[in-house]
């Protein structure tokens, strides 16, 4: 991931609070991570859709730069059913101590940058200007019933379901790849621990899961594992937060200095979950998708149904339906031995 030489007052973002306490940061300074990349052409609306009739979804578009996934969703709700109460999701858990998330910055930053493997295709010199979604993306939708065997499926291969979706979606897309590491980002919430004065506002750390050679479902699970007990999401939390002590220019610099090492391509793609609703109606989520990282995958279960989204960035859409014959893929190897 970046490199980038960390103060003390970084460090120690939530000052001496104790690890049972709430770090309590008083602006949004992810988002401006977000706001660079839109400065650089780039839309960074999140995909939301709500099925309405006929198959039609009506869709919506929250700003990253304002909102994560949940956030966002939750603003759409409270926006679009007034008066009902929607609270944020929160992690029951407690932030780890100053020392163990230093120590889990320290580590993040002692990785060499490794470029991920290219989407074949892949349009290096695309210089689009982006101020709308990306026409090339695909829905699924999954009865009760169905969602219901997925779910037992995970069980009964000793996983959870969102384990089972990544690597379904990692195999599918490997057809679709270029030899070289696979590398998701897969954003993790943060409030409980993480406390925002806007609840709807950038609470995300992400995880890194690269994809080693063992590629089994297993392997995939223990690496997500792993990712978390390194507490890779303090890091990176930490690592967005910085732009509190280097500002817009200074986070500019280092975006440009380190895509650069990255070749452009930090990431394969981004998966994200946004977990159970119930009342709500049923919707498709996706997350924005960029030059660097260009495939985005959402999943969410609404009323007991699964709904999986996929989107692709142009310099990969190599033409039109590319992403619905990767979402069938997708929902082929996720209906196998169902």
């Amino acid at each position: 991931m970046m490199q980038l030489r960390l103060s003390a007052p970084f460090l120690s973002l939530a000052g001496s609070r104790t690890a049972a306490q709430t770090e309590r940061v008083e602006r949004d300074w992810t988002g401006l991570w977000f706001r660079l990349v839109e400065d650089e052409g780039e839309f960074i609306g999140m995909r939301g859709g709500r099925c309405i009739e006929d198959g039609k979804i009506s869709w919506v578009f929250p700003s990253h730069a304002e909102h994560d996934g949940l956030g966002g969703f939750v603003r759409v709700l409270r926006d679009s059913h007034p008066g009902r109460a929607f609270p944020v999701p929160a992690r029951k858990s407690r932030m780890p101590s100053i020392a163990a998330r230093a120590f889990a910055v320290l580590g993040l930053l002692a990785r060499k940058p490794i470029p991920a493997g290219a989407w074949k295709g892949h349009d290096t010199n695309w210089q689009g200007d982006r101020r709308g979604p990306s026409d090339e993306f695909a829905t699924s939708l999954w009865d009760a019933a169905a969602t219901r065997r997925l779910s037992a499926k995970a069980r009964r291969l000793g996983v959870p379901l969102n384990s089972l979706l990544m690597h379904a979606l990692a195999d599918a897309s490997r057809p679709e790849l270029e030899v070289g590491p696979e590398i998701w980002m897969m954003p993790v919430n943060m409030r409980g621990p993480v406390t925002l004065p806007h609840d709807t506002a950038n609470h995300a750390g992400y995880l890194q899961i690269e994809i080693g050679d063992d590629k089994s479902l297993s392997a995939v699970h223990a690496r997500y594992k792993a990712s978390l007990k390194r507490r890779d999401h303090w890091a990176t939390w930490l690592f967005l937060n910085s732009s509190r002590l280097l500002g817009y220019a200074g986070i500019r610099r280092v975006y440009s200095v380190q895509m650069a090492r990255f070749k452009q391509r930090p990431f394969t793609g981004a998966f994200t979950n946004l977990g159970a609703w119930n009342n709500v109606g049923v919707w498709h989520v996706a997350p924005p998708v960029t030059r660097t990282c260009p495939f985005g995958a959402g999943v969410i279960i609404c009323d007991g149904k699964l709904s999986l989204t996929a989107e692709a960035h142009p310099s990969i859409a190599r033409e039109a339906g590319w992403t619905k014959d990767l979402m069938r893929r997708w929902v082929s190897i996720l209906e196998s031995d169902l």
